[in-house]
Order: C-alpha cells, then sequence, then structure tokens
C-alpha cells in the first residue's frame, strides 16, 4: 500500500513484464489526469518517463 497526497495510491503499479503492463501505467495516469489530480503537463512529463524507461529496458516486453 502506497500513500499519496491525498491518501492511499489506488493504482496498481505491479503489472506484468509486457506492452499491457505498460499500457496499463499508461492508462492509470490518463485516469488521474482526468479526474484532476495531474495537469496535462504533468501528464507528458510522466508518460515521457515510462516510455524513456521502456525504451533504455526493452526487456520489459519479454514474456515469461
Amino acid at each position: 500500500m502506497s500513500w499519496g497526497k491525498k491518501g492511499i495510491f489506488r493504482g496498481n503499479l505491479c503489472v506484468e513484464k509486457s506492452e499491457e503492463g505498460i499500457v496499463e501505467i499508461i492508462q492509470n495516469l490518463i485516469d488521474f489526469a482526468l479526474e484532476g489530480h495531474l495537469t496535462e503537463e504533468l501528464l507528458r512529463q510522466d508518460v515521457g518517463i515510462v516510455v524513456g524507461f521502456v525504451l533504455s529496458h526493452p526487456e520489459v516486453f519479454l514474456r515469461f
């Protein structure tokens, strides 16, 4: 369980090491933005961080 600024973090960061897992993380970020918890600028920055990580660690796409 993680704590955010406004209480318990409800997002799931324990996702599969796959494209679906990455999509799930980005969808969580989009949901937070739609709920008003992230500005468009913060959403872009956070998605950029995720994409940068994936590009530098392509092994996340390996299926186990």
